[in-house]
């Protein structure tokens, strides 16, 4: 079965594909591709003409099973290349575990056995997002009608490493939060950084970091006091991806206190890139001269915030993603319409929100427990 790989290459950049056979030969090549996009369209199209009548069979390796899966169901979906590439990789992983052994005799003992050591090194989202994965790929062959017994059935999943705690993705004081809030607002000089304007946005819009980066000036209604997002921007690529899905394009609310500092942010940008003779080509919000792609990255601001709550020696160390979850546990502490919260942080519905967002802040729990004293 063929797969594909995708390069750039000499001085101008432009992207090649190369497709393999099972034996790495060479069996398609070409070059100069302005994007890796355009690439993938042929790329892709080529691929499954090569595999068109491929067979699945029981002999077939369980990575060889996979990438049937991935040529059928993931590569040709409107799933963001990000996301596809995440699959992509898990089947490093699968060859890795499993090896070349037929899918025929891998029986449930022996996947409990290779699940429970690779559980040693991973956390338990990873391990189950592999092992659904899996289960998609015997639910294919079993579509085609190749006798494959699902060994996945009775598997259960244990892991050694924890996952975050709870408990630390979130700032659990409203003193604290006004605490970091305040000392932003303090260090925000354009001229200097553009970080604290990001980190100091997140708290006060519940953003993911990808959303949030991706703003342009046209993406505020300073009339309104009012933020559309409708896309993220992936920094490593340098290229804006659709929305993580379709509740995720919306519009947030922001306060006078956010308009006065996005104003100044602006004023400052233009005044300094018209003395620099710079372009912000993409209108960016956080466009700033000290980084060669315009905005700062995720790692970036990430150790920025930590650097913030060690000075101000408040805990837990949370990411860019800590401060969203912080916002909707403020909203919720200050008990805000769960409809709202959901639909101002881009869920679904509320049925998430509860086991996520439903964290009681300290001034909370300190006020209840002064009423039970009461009550008693």
């Amino acid at each position: 079965m063929a797969s594909v790989r995708y390069l750039k290459r000499g001085k101008k950049n432009l992207w090649t594909y190369t497709i393999r056979d099972e034996t790495s030969k060479t069996i398609a090549y070409k070059s100069g591709f302005e994007t890796k996009k355009k690439a993938q369209i042929e790329a892709e199209k080529l691929l499954r003409k090569l595999n068109i009548g491929f067979s699945i069979d029981s002999k077939m390796s369980l990575h060889q099973l996979y990438q049937e899966w991935l040529n059928l169901k993931i590569i040709p979906s409107k799933r963001s290349q990000t996301t596809k590439n995440k699959y992509i990789m898990r089947k490093k992983v699968i060859k890795k575990l499993f090896g070349d052994t037929p899918v025929s005799q891998i029986k449930p003992s022996k996947y409990q056995r290779i699940m429970n050591e690779y559980g040693k090194t991973v956390t338990r989202d990873t391990l189950s997002r592999l092992h659904t994965s899996i289960k998609e790929c015997i639910k294919t062959a079993q579509a085609d009608k190749v006798f494959i017994d699902d060994f996945t059935f009775f598997t259960e999943l244990f892991s050694s490493k924890e996952s975050q705690p709870v408990e630390e993705k979130y700032i659990h004081s409203e003193k604290d939060l006004n605490d970091i809030l305040k000392h932003l607002k303090q260090k925000v000089d354009y001229r200097r950084s553009v970080v604290p304007y990001v980190i100091y946005l997140l708290f006060k819009t519940g953003m993911r970091f990808g959303e949030l980066i991706a703003l342009t000036w046209e993406d505020v209604n300073f009339e309104e006091k009012v933020i559309k997002t409708y896309r993220r921007y992936n920094t490593s690529t340098r290229k804006f991806v659709p929305p993580k899905n379709k509740t995720s394009i919306r519009t947030i609310p922001i306060s006078d206190e956010e308009i006065d500092i996005l104003v100044n942010l602006k004023r400052s940008q233009i005044g300094l890139n018209k003395e620099l003779e710079i372009i912000n080509q993409n209108n960016f919000i956080f466009q700033h001269y000290g980084y060669v792609q315009d905005i700062p990255n995720n790692a970036t601001v990430n150790k920025e915030l930590k650097n913030v709550l060690m000075r101000l020696n408040i805990s837990p160390i949370i990411t860019t993603k800590g401060a969203r979850h912080t916002y909707g546990s403020y909203l919720w502490h200050n008990q805000i319409d769960l409809g709202v919260i959901a639909k101002i942080l881009g869920h679904k519905d509320i049925s998430m929100l509860v086991e996520v967002y439903g964290h009681t802040l300290q001034e909370k729990i300190n006020d209840e427990f002064e009423s039970i004293r009461k009550l008693l």
